[in-house]
C-alpha cells in the first residue's frame, strides 16, 4: 500500500517516506522474521534490528543529525515517519530510541566538540547512550531529582542513584541529570545536564529489572559513588539542567509517532481477520459489533497521525517555541498512548481468542501501551500541566456572553 504523505510535504520527504517503507519491508521485517523462525533470544533480535537499521542508514539519531556530525539532515518529518514505519514493523529497536532519547540533547545544545567526540559516534551507531531521570524517590516529580553534582575543580563529582533506565546497563553513555544547586529548585536553576560514559569508575549496575511488557529492555537500577566527570561533558552551563531535560523530553513525545505505526498493525489485523472469521454464517466484519470497534480504531489512529506530523512541521519550520510545543507534544502523547491502549483492546476483541496469541502482535502492543501512559510524563501529571496552563492564558471576550465574563466597568456603573 502506497505510503499515506502528508498534504504539506514537498518531494524530498515523500521520496524518503518510500525508501524508509520499502526497508522495512523488503530487509527489516523479513531479516527479523527469520530470526525469529531460529527462535534467536529477543534481546539478540532487538540488537539485530537496531544494528540493521544503522548499517542502512536508518537511526532515528541519524536521520535527525546534520550531515556534518554523521547525520542525514531530514528532519522531524523524516525522524517521525521512520518512528512510525518502525512501529508499523511492531519491532523493539531499544537501542535506537534509547540513543535518541540520550543523545538528543547532544544534538539540541552540545557545543561542536561535543558533537564531534559524543554525538557522531552514537548516530553511526559505534556507541550507545541511555537518559537517565528517574530515581527510587523521584518519578513525575523530576525537578525533585536528588542525585547529587559537586563542583572540583574542572570536574563535578556525583552522588546518588537512577532507576528504570532502559539500557542502562549495556549503554556506552547516560544522559544524567543531577542536582548541582538545591538552593535554586524554586527558579528551576539547580539543576546541571552531563552525559557521562559509563565506564567512569564508580558506576555500578545494582539491578535488572523485570519488566511485565517489552521484556528486552536492559532496564537498570544504577547506583553512582564519586564519579568524577569532566566539565567538557557538561551540556551547557551549570543550572541549565531544567531546559535541557524538558526541551529533550519534549522531542522524546514527538517519538510517539511509533504508535501510529502499531496502530496501523492493529487495523490490518483486525481487517484480515474480521473479513476471514465466519460466525453464524457470515464473516464478522458484517457484525455492527465489529464495524464500531473498527471504526473506534481507524479514528484514533488518524487523528493521532495527522497531529503527530502536525508536530513536526512546526518544529521543521520553527513555527511554535518550545514551551507552546511542549503544550501541543503533551497533547499528542496523552491523546496518542490512551488511544493505542483502546485501539489494542478494540483489536482483541475483534480477533477474539486468538488475540491472545504471541504470533498476533495485539498483547504486545496492549502492555506497551500502557507503560507508553506511565514513561515520559505520565498522563495524569501531564494533563494538569496542560490544564493549569489554559487557565494562564488571556481570555478571548469575543465569544463570552456577559453572565459567563461579568459587567464591565461601565455595565457595572449602569447598574
Amino acid at each position: 500500500m502506497p505510503f499515506d504523505y502528508m498534504p504539506w510535504w514537498d518531494k524530498e520527504t515523500k521520496e524518503f517516506a518510500d525508501e524508509v517503507e520499502n526497508f522495512c519491508d523488503t530487509e527489516l521485517v523479513p531479516r527479523m522474521i527469520k530470526l525469529l523462525e531460529q527462535n534467536k533470544d529477543p534481546m539478540d533480535i532487538q540488537w539485530s534490528a537496531s544494528k540493521l537499521c544503522v548499517e542502512k542508514g536508518f537511526h532515528p539519531l541519524m536521520v535527525l543529525t546534520e550531515e556534518e556530525y554523521g547525520g542525514r539532515d531530514k528532519g522531524y518529518a523524516g525522524y517521525t515517519i521512520l518512528n512510525e514505519e518502525i512501529g508499523r514493523s511492531n519491532l523493539n529497536v531499544n537501542p535506537l530510541l534509547t540513543s535518541v532519547f540520550g543523545a538528543g540533547p547532544v544534538h539540541l545544545f552540545g557545543t561542536n566538540a561535543q558533537k564531534k567526540k559524543f554525538l557522531e559516534p552514537i548516530v553511526k551507531g559505534e556507541k550507545w547512550a541511555s537518559i537517565t531521570v528517574t530515581e527510587p524517590d523521584v518519578g513525575n516529580d523530576a525537578s525533585g531529582i536528588q542525585l547529587h553534582a559537586e563542583q572540583d575543580g574542572d570536574e563535578w563529582v556525583l552522588n546518588g542513584w537512577k532507576r528504570f533506565i532502559t539500557l542502562g546497563a549495556i549503554s556506552d553513555y547516560h544522559m544524567l541529570y543531577a542536582n548541582s544547586d538545591p538552593d535554586m529548585k524554586r527558579i528551576h536553576r539547580h539543576l546541571t545536564a552531563f552525559l557521562l560514559p559509563t565506564d567512569t569508575p564508580g558506576i555500578s549496575v545494582e539491578k535488572i529489572n523485570d519488566l511485565i511488557g517489552d521484556v528486552e529492555m536492559a532496564n537498570s537500577v544504577i547506583r553512582y559513588r564519586d564519579v568524577r566527570v569532566p566539565k567538557e561533558n557538561m551540556i551547557l552551563d551549570p543550572g541549565d539542567g531544567w531546559t535541557v531535560m524538558t526541551s529533550a523530553l519534549n522531542i522524546e513525545r514527538l517519538g510517539i509517532a511509533a504508535v501510529v505505526g502499531s496502530s496501523r498493525n492493529l487495523l490490518e489485523t483486525a481487517r484480515a481477520y474480521g473479513r476471514r472469521r465466519v460466525q453464524f454464517g457470515a464473516p464478522i466484519s458484517r457484525y455492527n459489533g465489529v464495524q464500531l470497534r473498527m471504526a473506534n480504531i481507524s479514528m484514533k489512529m488518524n487523528l493521532t497521525r495527522v497531529y503527530i506530523y502536525y508536530l513536526a512541521h512546526l518544529l521543521d519550520t520553527g513555527e511554535a517555541d518550545m514551551f507552546t510545543f511542549a503544550l501541543k507534544s503533551s497533547t499528542a502523547k496523552i491523546f496518542g498512548t490512551q488511544a493505542l491502549t483502546e485501539m489494542a483492546l478494540d483489536a482483541l476483541f475483534i480477533v477474539g481468542g486468538d488475540g491472545y496469541l504471541q504470533e498476533t502482535g495485539i498483547g504486545g502492543i496492549l502492555k506497551n501501551g500502557a507503560l507508553m501512559q506511565i514513561a515520559g510524563g505520565s498522563n495524569d501529571i501531564l494533563k494538569l500541566f496542560i490544564g493549569r496552563q489554559e487557565f494562564k492564558q488571556d481570555v478571548d471576550e469575543r465569544m463570552l456572553t456577559p453572565s459567563v465574563r461579568g459587567p464591565t466597568k461601565q455595565e457595572a456603573d449602569k447598574l
